[in-house]
This record gives structure tokens, sequence and C-alpha cells, in this order.
């Protein structure tokens, strides 16, 4: 199995273009990872870009996909590289999706989805379940 996860912030609004008897969604995810160079004491941010496809006639999370949202992204890698007219090689590295996941976004929490706002209401407020129950053991 070939599985690609992500988490990273969504660099527009996603696209949805209707193919007649399919539909795919189109947005890009940047997934950024930073560290402090020991040397110069500076800090130091590299960001990869991927483009992601979200295929089938299910596009309603396509209205929460904006530009900004944080979110989780689970599917089978799709890269692709070719050359340009110049002779330079050009690489996009892409998703085909089956999961997305809304987790939050670099803009205030005040305008939550109605995803986001459930997931709040329906998170337990302490571990008082869990602990009292006998079914949290490991299966190994």
């Amino acid at each position: 199995m070939n599985r690609t996860e992500i988490i990273g912030f969504l660099g527009n609004d996603s696209e949805v273009k209707d193919l007649g008897t399919n539909q795919v969604i189109n947005f890009s995810v940047a997934v950024s990872e930073s560290y402090v160079n020991k040397t110069t004491n500076e800090k130091i941010t590299n960001t990869t870009w991927y483009e992601c496809a979200k295929w089938g006639n299910n596009t309603q999370i396509a209205q929460y996909l904006k530009k900004g949202q944080q979110v989780y992204i689970m599917g089978k890698p799709n890269n692709r590289a070719w050359q340009n007219e110049q002779g330079d090689i050009k690489v996009v590295n892409g998703v085909l999706v089956n999961e997305i996941k809304l987790l939050g976004s670099k803009q205030s929490n005040d305008n939550n989805t109605p995803q986001q706002q459930h997931q709040q209401a329906t998170q337990p407020q302490n571990n008082e379940d869990f602990n009292n129950s006998e079914e949290h053991e490991l299966p190994f």
C-alpha cells in the first residue's frame, strides 16, 4: 500500500469541477517545517506544497475548504514531473485524496464550520468516562 498523510494549511479556496458523471475538488496544501540553524541561531522554515484532487460526487465539503483552513489529508501520492520549454525540470507533489478532515484555521476560531462546532460540542470535557471504562485495554 502506498499512502500519504499530511497536515497543512490550504493555499487557496477549493475549486469544484463537474465532469458530467463525476466531480473533482482541487486545492493546494502547504506543509511547513521549521528549525533553528545552530551556527547562525536563525529560524529556517521550509514549505512543501501539495496539489490535491478529491474525486467523487460527494463535494459538499468543498464549501468549507477555504484559504488558511488547516486540514488533514490522506490519499495516494500522485507526483508528476515534466520538462518546460526552457528545458527546466518541473515537479508537482500531488495527492489523490481519499479522506479530508477539517482541523482549524490560521484565522480566529470565531468563524467555526458546522463540523468544527459539532466536534467541539461532542468532545468529552474530562477523561472520567475513559478512566472508568474497562474497554480501554490494548489488544496486544
